[in-house]
């Protein structure tokens, strides 16, 4: 049972932080060509696909984490370096609560009512946003991966 969860948990991680990666590193500059209308139109079509599935991936993470800690490392007590990769973790989960709630909202709906200006007022604070989960998730991932090893 360890083992399903451990892989449900990289995966989770794994997928989470490297399509933020994929977005920051990849997406955002190749599609600075684009319009204001059709960047944001983009951006939200990209942010609401890949939002529906970061709510599964945390639910994963957390159930597959906390489930490891209990049944394999005893619980909180003997954690040990789990304790970092919880708070991190955690940390990434609030920030992107964060964005989900407020600059995602404004833009998705700037973009249905067809306020351009408002939903590229938005884009800059969602970038910052997704900057900060990416370096975050990265650190979760370290911590997590290198384990008693750091």
């Amino acid at each position: 049972m360890i083992g399903v969860l451990k892989v449900i948990h990289l995966l989770a991680a794994v997928l989470w932080i490297g399509g933020v990666f994929y977005a920051y590193v990849v997406l955002r500059p190749s599609v600075s060509y684009l319009s204001g209308p059709d960047r944001v139109t983009l951006w939200d079509r990209v942010f609401t696909r890949f939002f529906r599935w970061v709510w599964v991936l945390i639910a994963a993470l957390l159930i597959s984490g906390y489930g490891m800690l209990f049944s394999a490392f005893g619980g909180f007590a003997s954690a040990g370096y789990l304790h970092a990769m919880q708070l991190f973790g955690w940390l990434t989960i609030i920030v992107f609560a964060v964005l989900a709630f407020g600059p995602y909202r404004k833009l998705h709906a700037a973009v249905a009512a067809e306020d351009w200006a408002d939903a590229g007022e938005t884009i800059p604070r969602i970038r910052r946003l997704v900057h900060v989960i990416l370096w975050l998730g990265v650190v979760s991932i370290v911590v997590g991966g290198g384990g008693s090893y750091l």
